[in-house]
């Protein structure tokens, strides 16, 4: 029973510190006045595959064993793209189907890429391509 009250208590004294600790006098004060001298703007594109979406379709290649009419498979890959446009890491977002991630990670390399660029520099830069495979 005494474990049982000072658990209580310990909860009660717990609760009182962080309610006092948050309503703190330097939570209250006001946010700052927004001016053009103190805003920073990121400009920021994302990678893009020359061609767009079509030159990735084009490049993908069907495992000849999996057609059955009528099936969807949806997967997304995410790309880290450098800056120099190439790929350098490929993951996808589903743990199944491993043909099919093969046979996109292979479209996916052999695409070009125009690389990403955060206030006017190219910088690695992940991108989520989603890529269908209808049989």
């Amino acid at each position: 029973m005494r474990t049982f009250w000072f658990t209580i208590a310990c909860c009660f004294f717990s609760t009182v510190i962080f309610v006092y600790g948050c309503s703190s006098s330097k939570n209250t004060q006001s946010p700052p006045e927004v001016t053009k001298e103190n805003i920073k703007v990121v400009t920021e594109t994302t990678p893009a595959i020359i061609g767009g979406l079509d030159a990735l379709h084009q490049q993908l290649r069907y495992p000849a064993h999996l057609y059955a009419d009528g099936t969807k498979i949806m997967l997304e890959a995410n790309v880290l793209i450098d800056a120099e446009g190439n790929v350098n890491r490929i993951s996808f977002n589903k743990d199944k189907y491993p043909e099919l991630k093969a046979a996109a990670e292979k479209a996916i390399r052999k695409v070009r890429f125009v690389p990403g660029k955060r206030d006017g520099k190219e910088v690695d830069m992940f991108v989520t391509l989603p890529i269908q495979f209808t049989f």
